[in-house]
């Protein structure tokens, strides 16, 4: 019975929480003082804000406006970090300079919410109470009450708040670091803790003021500059040039979410800038592939699909070390997934697990989504078109003087070829096919149809070009022109085939998969 109960005893202590702990205190230079995060905690950068595209008719056509929440906006504007530990305990720290803007609408673009946060209205008085107050309850994202002053660590903080708050084992503090010399006072800062497993919320509370508060130290004039911060992945070769638009706000964002992790570093190229905390070799080396080859498969991929407007996007491309991470941050319904384009973010997610040629392969396949996501105005286009492109740039290679080719795929010609009758039949089908018809069905299905896509993608680009009278030639354009007409790719889809008898279609199609493939393969529709 005694050894019963000692097992029984054990597996208690085993299964309760865990009591956070910190590490030991490290520098942050873009934030100006030391302090130490949670014991085994990961960076957390914050996402790029959720954008919602509006389309305005200019002089020269569509012109696409993104607009976003303002507290999105805000909320990435005054985040200084966030890191999280596998017991799922949770450490914000935020920096307080403006106040959240208010607007009319609920969604703005950035011009517009730069223009309101430069006014002298929303930015921050450091001696103004009910100021700081209303930030801290803003930004905790929690119901917070009148906060309590407190000294602690005086030789630090000039001054210090407690905030209660309406959610269980959540602790939330305002601090200034103390002011040295005739320097000009500090900013405040906000600190949130949530410790979901804590089992004593006065002993959480305590510990934090002793193991975190206590330990806020500010750095020496010879050290102030050295500790925790990102690192841009430097490695151009002799005579490169530096990136367009250095200053585009989606440059600027994507470096100040992970300027405060080590472990994270950014690279860029013309049209993309890359985030990443890959520390394998196998992880750069992708990356310097992709600086070198994806500019190139942008053009590539311009010339196949022409944009609707000539507005220049940079494109993030964010790439994870760990299939955990990537899951926590893309969502567990797109677990399934070796990368994704999440066109609301902006973003282009990659897990960094698959071996170097399968990655490149799957960020071709994914980057031409993204660009055809910006090419079309965040307009959505026609699975056989959108996912047919994908798969045509999965194969293609770029060599050493930037010039793309466009190749066969093996396994989907071979999949197309011996059972091209059933091809043919699916063919009108899979045209107006939605999002939710073309991904449904067995996983052979869907690696059929993707095949054919491919091989409709592939017989427009190559093959219907050199046919007589190139009867089809109208088509891609035409798709474009009625998507920016109608913003509907099944209405688009039905206005570029109007003009076109699709038994010939069906049948020229066939033709060419059985008879005149080695025609296409030397043909080059980049050069056209």
């Amino acid at each position: 019975m005694r050894t019963r109960l000692s097992i029984l005893a054990l597996l208690c202590a085993a299964a309760a929480p865990a009591a956070v702990t910190f590490a030991p205190v490290k520098n942050y230079p873009n934030i100006g003082f030391l302090f130490p995060c949670i014991a085994n905690a990961k960076a957390d950068p914050r996402p790029m804000p959720e954008a919602h595209p509006y389309l305005l008719t200019g002089a020269d056509g569509l012109v696409r406006e993104d607009r976003f929440a303002p507290f999105e906006l805000w909320y990435n504007s005054q985040c200084c970090a966030r890191w999280n530990d596998p017991s799922g305990n949770r450490l914000v720290l935020g920096r307080m300079t403006h106040l959240l803007p208010s607007f009319e609408s609920e969604t703005v673009s950035r011009a517009r919410f730069g223009i309101a946060l430069a006014d002298d209205t929303y930015v921050l008085d450091p001696r103004n109470a009910k100021q700081v107050n209303e930030w801290v309850a803003t930004f905790a994202e929690v119901p917070v009450y009148e906060p309590e002053a407190l000294k602690l660590n005086s030789f630090s903080l000039d001054d210090l708040l407690f905030f209660p708050c309406g959610v269980t084992n959540t602790l939330v503090y305002a601090f200034r670091p103390r002011r040295i010399g005739n320097a000009r006072n500090s900013d405040w800062f906000c600190v949130t803790l949530h410790a979901p497993g804590a089992p004593d919320f006065k002993a959480l509370r305590s510990a934090f003021e002793e193991q975190f508060i206590g330990a806020i130290a500010l750095p020496s004039r010879s050290s102030k500059d050295e500790g925790e911060e990102s690192e841009e992945l430097s490695i151009r070769r002799k005579g490169e040039k530096l990136p367009d638009q250095p200053n585009h706000p989606v440059r600027v964002e994507a470096k100040k979410s992970i300027e405060n992790y080590e472990a994270w570093w950014y690279a860029e190229t013309d049209g993309y800038i890359i985030l990443s905390d890959v520390a394998t070799e196998v992880g750069k080396t992708v990356i310097r592939d992709v600086q070198d080859k994806l500019p190139a498969l942008r053009q590539a991929y311009g010339k196949l699909v022409p944009p609707l407007t000539q507005e220049s996007d940079v494109s993030l491309i964010r790439l994870f070390q760990t299939r955990d991470d990537f899951v926590r941050y893309v969502g567990k319904d797109h677990a399934w997934a070796a990368g994704i384009w999440m066109p609301a973010r902006r973003e282009l997610v990659l897990s960094q697990e698959k071996g170097k040629d399968e990655m490149l392969r799957i960020i071709r396949h994914e980057a031409f989504h993204q660009y055809l996501s910006h090419a079309y105005c965040m307009l959505a286009a026609a699975p056989w078109l959108n996912e047919g492109h994908a798969c045509l740039f999965e194969n293609a290679s770029v060599d050493a003087k930037g010039k793309v080719s466009i190749n066969e795929d093996p396994v989907r010609v071979q999949l197309l070829v011996e059972n091209i009758e059933a091809a043919v039949t699916l063919l009108p089908n899979l045209l107006r096919a939605t999002y939710a018809e073309f991904y449904d069905g067995s996983d052979d299905q869907r690696r059929f149809k993707y095949a054919l896509v491919w091989g409709i993608a592939y017989y427009l680009q190559k093959g219907a070009p050199q046919e007589r009278n190139t009867p089809f030639k109208d088509i891609l354009p035409d798709f474009a022109a009625a998507l920016a007409e109608t913003h509907d790719y099944t209405q688009a889809t039905a206005q570029a085939f109007k003009d076109v008898d699709l038994a010939v279609f069906q049948e020229n199609f066939r033709e060419f998969w059985l008879k005149r493939r080695v025609s296409a393969l030397q043909y080059d529709p980049l050069e056209k």
